[in-house]
């Protein structure tokens, strides 16, 4: 299995460089995955099971009643052929007496008055057949007495043990499948941000729903397909067996030739099927890009590049899945090719026993092969899930890839609540890297508790870095960043963000209301709280014109409002908490003046009283702060008012000069 990521880098991407060294061999070959890896994969996926073994023996029992209940029914063939069937027809042979009276001297009559001779032989032969009738039809009758009975209980049997097999196999994977997901959703929350933001959204979900839904599905091909019929075969061959040891026997031969074809035809479907996976990955990457860049591709009128593209990718995942149907087929084809071979010899030998008298009589060789034909059965599905399973074995090792990508670090044993800022934040020679060039390079910074710090830069200089490690959305490299002299480390990370609010330059809302999405800030805050944060968010301006008002559905990621009316509500989304510390991520600067005018009325009603820290360039945001730092290469580069900082910061007075001269100034975050 992969080795355990670095907690800050991303997943290997499909097709990338660390994809590509992570499946390919020094001679371009995809490596076979050793059998120990294989069986830990296994055994993790049995972890999911363990919860539900009781109804799962539950499933096997039921799985055996009905195994055996069809082996029965092949072996009632044989007390019909043996012993019903000779009492059937004995009425249309000609009968011992009847061939008695044919051979000369001792059928034939004689003129001679007088009993003839031979008579009394004659006499001991007809009681003899008489008893031997009496014998076969108290055979037939006691034998189809039982055939009658065991047939009665099988009728009832069959399908009460089918049922439990299915129903109960298909609850335990349901419940599987529930906790699997789960488990998913709780390992995507617990990434830290460096995952997210470096691993692309189409490998990610590649990898949650692709993965995960066959990692599943190897789950049911172990327990509906090869436990349910590996007991059949186990059951099967214990009847065999018991009908006839030594055509059993002549039958164990092919067994190591099936065994061959299905671990070579095995080992080949789970290289092509990691190839293929990967191939998937890209062709949801793609999908994703065009959906997400679906008005740009139209701007620039790109759909006949876009759609060559995904064809292009399609075309390869098409390519590497046939090659796994390929295998699959193949497998099928040599071991049914085999089973059909050794079928037509256990015949012919059994025709021999036969005939030879060595034990076997027509009765079991017939019932013999009723029983070999329903063992049939299961050895092509086992052939079957055996290959499935190979094929959903590398989707399985990915999904554990993700699920053994360490989340945020810990708290650490006694992490101390974060009761609020008392007296200030301090930045200690702080230092961070996505793992090339230092983003921060040893910033010291002190902020009073209370005041509002304006953070302005160009691109890249680290200016959202430095709030994401205040918020330990990432941890500092070196160096260390305190609250009231503590360091944010030493804080439970829960209690820190339930006191933080954050407003980013892209509003984000969820699908439901707006009342929904305001509270979605404090879950528990009254309908009084929510329409009073609206209220200084100038959020109820617009609401009251709405026809639903407070119930209207803002959309998918809230695209029936406008951009000026989604921040307002992230902002009384951020007010409804009641933070500590406040943090404003270019909240206004892809508004329109007037907009940017409500939005700033909104955000000055939040700042009283909290320690806020603001990203942003208009001087409209930055020029009342209590102080602007400016950051120049990861570097605090002068500290100050707005005037001071226009007399001694050439930075600062280059960003004033474009943004005065050459309009609004638009800019990521770093």
């Amino acid at each position: 299995m992969a080795s355990r990521p670095d907690p800050e880098r991303p997943l290997p991407r499909a097709g990338g460089a660390d994809t590509a060294q992570a499946v390919t061999t020094t001679d371009g070959a995809a490596p076979t995955t050793d059998g120990g890896s294989a069986f830990r994969t296994y055994l993790r996926l049995l972890r999911f099971v363990r919860p539900y073994v009781g109804v799962l023996l539950l499933s096997m029992a039921c799985a055996g009643a009905y195994a055996g209940a069809l082996y029965l029914r092949a072996w009632l063939v044989k007390p019909l052929v043996d012993d019903v069937l000779p009492h059937a027809t004995s009425s249309a042979d000609l009968g011992l007496r009847d061939v008695l009276r044919s051979v000369p001297g001792l059928g034939a009559a004689r003129p001679e008055a007088g009993p003839p001779p031979g008579a009394a032989l004659q006499d001991e032969l007809a009681r003899a057949e008489a008893a031997a009738r009496a014998g076969i039809a108290e055979r037939a009758r006691q034998s189809l007495g039982l055939v009658l009975a065991v047939a009665a209980v099988l009728v009832f049997l069959l399908p009460l043990a089918h049922f439990g097999q299915l129903y109960l196999v298909d609850w335990t994977l349901g419940r599987v499948l529930v906790d699997i997901q789960q488990e998913l959703c709780a390992k995507l929350l617990s990434l830290p941000l460096g995952v997210h933001h470096g691993t692309a959204r189409g490998e990610m979900l590649s990898r949650t729903i692709n993965d995960a839904t066959r990692a599943h599905t190897a789950l049911d091909l172990i327990f509906a397909e090869l436990v349910n019929n590996g007991l059949a075969l186990v059951i099967g061959v214990a009847v065999l067996c018991w009908i006839s040891w030594q055509l059993a026997l002549s039958l164990a031969l092919v067994v190591p030739c099936i065994a061959a074809v299905i671990a070579l035809f095995g080992r080949r479907i789970r290289r092509a099927s990691k190839r293929r996976q990967e191939s998937l990955a890209e062709v949801t990457q793609r999908l994703v890009q065009i959906l997400t860049g679906i008005k740009v591709i139209k701007a620039f009128r790109a759909e006949t590049v876009e759609a060559s593209h995904f064809q292009r990718e399609n075309l390869r995942y098409f390519r590497r899945n046939m090659k796994v149907v390929k295998n699959r087929a193949l497998a099928r084809t040599f071991v049914e090719s085999l089973n059909n071979a050794i079928g037509v010899v256990i015949v012919l030998v059994g025709i021999l026993l036969v005939l030879d008298n060595w034990g076997l009589s027509l009765g079991s060789l017939l019932s013999f092969a009723f029983a070999m034909q329903a063992t049939y059965r299961p050895v092509k599905d086992l052939t079957k899930a055996w290959t499935q399973l190979q094929d959903a074995m590398p989707a399985a090792d990915r999904f554990f890839e993700l699920i053994d990508t360490p989340g945020e670090s810990p708290d650490v044993p006694d992490a101390m609540p974060f009761a609020g800022v008392k007296q200030g934040v301090r930045f200690e020679k702080v230092s961070f890297s996505y793992g090339r060039e230092p983003v921060l390079r040893e910033v010291d910074l002190d902020v009073r508790a209370g005041e509002t710090i304006a953070i302005v830069g160009r691109t890249g200089a680290g200016k959202t870095t430095l709030v994401d490690l205040l918020l330990r959305f990432f941890e500092p490299q070196s160096g260390r960043i305190t609250i009231d002299g503590v360091d944010v480390r030493s804080l439970q990370r829960r209690s820190l963000l339930d006191r933080v609010a954050v407003v980013s330059q892209e509003p984000f809302l969820f699908a439901g209301t707006i009342r929904d999405n305001i509270r979605y800030g404090a879950p528990s805050a009254s309908d009084a709280a929510v329409e009073a944060a609206a209220v200084a968010a100038h959020v109820k301006e617009f609401v009251d014109t709405l026809p639903d008002g407070w119930e209207t559905d803002v959309g998918d990621a809230g695209v029936k409002l406008s951009g000026g009316q989604r921040q307002r509500v992230t902002i009384a989304r951020a007010l409804v908490r009641d933070p500590a510390i406040l943090v404003f991520d270019e909240a206004t600067s892809s508004l329109d003046a007037r907009s940017e005018r409500i939005v700033q009325q909104a955000i000055d009603a939040l700042l009283e009283g909290r320690t806020t820290f603001v990203i942003a360039h208009r001087l409209s945001t930055v020029r009342h702060a209590d102080k602007i730092v400016v950051i120049e290469q990861g570097r605090v580069a002068a500290v100050g008012s707005h005037a001071e900082l226009l007399e001694r910061s050439p930075l600062y007075q280059e960003l004033v000069s474009l943004q005065t001269g050459e309009g609004a100034l638009i800019e990521q975050p770093a």
